[in-house]
């Protein structure tokens, strides 16, 4: 009964009985009324729907059927409306287990936009293009994520939804920061961070805590360690109102802090900073102690301490079935193992490892962790002067590149095929890649009349 209004959906259901608008009668509803709901001249109320409903219950109870008001009452807007959420929702489970399939989601999301834009439904067209653009951000294509978040945000401040634009300039700040445009990123954070002061937004708190924690880790991806320093100090002289999300924060915080100092080359405080992390280990929640086990052995390994470093490998391993496996961290722990092995030189070990860590990344989809996992590979066999192997890794990397568009990885794609071919002898088709990595300075674009 798609398209129907309510007094259609009444009349096509008394007709197929085969009844008069006088059986659907009693002392409150009358078949002047019942004839002016089927001619849509009136509405159809609650109490209504009910006792129209009980009259045809009397003949569909023998069919094994139930009529209900809701059913009554829905208008196309109203199922239309209630389709979508439920897509909705099942999109959420989907992107909520971590097992993103570009196939399955794409003529899910463009049926729903269809919708949406079909029945004019803006809050439910925002929502819709919220989770397309998560999708798109766990997929790689941030610059459609980008898209998305820039249209929803749109939403937002035509609603004047002050919590919710600070919350997708963060998501957009993301985006920017994984396609290593970190300028634009600091930007969107900023804007989140002060649109939160500026209206005293509910979110207020949740956003300023959050958009520190980015803005440091935006620092360090620039090396410049001596402002991440100032946002961490900053984030220690702040007066936080709510002391289990500030605790929370705090250990993420406190590691973004040792991992720095690791960065900058003082060991000296990266240890002692790894330290107090360690002797707290009982008030860490298993993700942020795992990923000080991992950041600690990288550090170890740097002063090369190999069975330190192996050991606290371990320990972290022993915590990955407890925190999310398709985290990237989680699976960046086998990459992490693979250097201990390799400086040890227990090369059989390195391959292993690898492997093992690559079927947990192919099963997770986690497409820069397989590329990561393809390099590390090829580098291993470069080191063996087997490169066979090696080419055969990237010729792997460059499907996926190509399949996916993930120009991140590209400049490293051509360096590692470089390397390879002039190693190997074949030093024209080495320098092919290495032009294709810097700039050509001949080009007219910037030239200046």
């Amino acid at each position: 009964m798609e398209g129907l209004t309510p007094g259609e959906k009444i009349k096509k259901l008394r007709l197929d009985l085969g009844l008069k608008q006088d059986d659907l009668t009693n002392e409150e509803v009358s078949k002047c009324l019942i004839s002016m709901i089927e001619r849509n001249k009136r509405g159809l109320t609650w109490s209504v729907a009910q006792i129209v409903a009980d009259s045809l219950n009397q003949y569909y109870k023998n069919m094994g059927k139930e009529i209900t008001p809701e059913y009554l009452m829905e208008t196309e807007i109203d199922r239309v409306t209630k389709e979508v959420k439920e897509d909705l929702t099942y999109i959420q489970t989907l992107l909520d287990t971590g097992k993103i399939d570009i196939k399955l989601m794409t003529p899910i999301f463009d049926k729903l936009l269809g919708l949406v834009n079909q029945w004019a439904l803006r809050k439910e067209k925002a929502e819709l293009l919220f989770l397309r653009g998560k999708f798109n951000y766990f997929a790689y294509q941030y610059n459609n994520a980008i898209k998305d978040f820039t249209e929803v945000v749109a939403y937002y401040i035509e609603d004047k939804n002050h919590a919710e634009v600070a919350r997708i300039y963060n998501l957009i700040g993301a985006s920017y920061q994984m396609l290593m445009i970190i300028d634009q990123a600091i930007n969107y954070y900023t804007k989140a961070y002060d649109i939160t002061l500026e209206h005293n937004t509910d979110n207020r708190e949740l956003i300023r805590l959050l958009t520190t924690k980015n803005l440091i880790m935006c620092y360090r991806k620039m090396k410049r360690y001596d402002i991440a320093i100032q946002y961490i100090n900053r984030f220690k002289e702040e007066e936080w109102e709510d002391q289990s999300l500030y605790h929370k924060f705090n250990v993420e915080i406190m590691l973004l802090e040792a991992n720095t100092f690791r960065d900058m080359t003082n060991f000296v405080k990266a240890e002692q900073s790894y330290s107090k992390l360690i002797e707290i280990k009982g008030e860490l929640n298993e993700e942020i102690l795992f990923l000080t086990y991992e950041n600690y052995a990288s550090l170890l390994l740097m002063i090369k301490k190999l069975d330190r470093a192996l050991k606290y490998i371990d320990k972290a391993l022993e915590l990955k079935d407890k925190v999310k496996v398709n985290n990237f961290s989680t699976l960046w722990i086998y990459l992490t193992k693979s250097k201990a092995y390799m400086r040890s030189g227990r090369i059989s070990k390195v391959f292993n490892v690898l492997k093992e860590g690559l079927i947990l990344a192919e099963e997770f989809n986690n497409m820069e962790l397989m590329i990561d996992f393809h390099f590390t590979l090829t580098q291993t066999y470069i080191f063996l002067e087997n490169y066979e192997e090696a080419l055969k890794q990237l010729n792997i990397v460059e499907k996926y590149i190509i399949q996916n568009k993930i120009k991140t990885k590209e400049n490293d794609l051509n360096i590692f095929y470089a390397e390879v071919y002039c190693k190997a002898g074949e030093t024209d088709k080495g320098v092919e890649y290495m032009l294709k990595v810097r700039k050509d300075y001949f080009a007219l674009s910037n030239e200046v009349y």
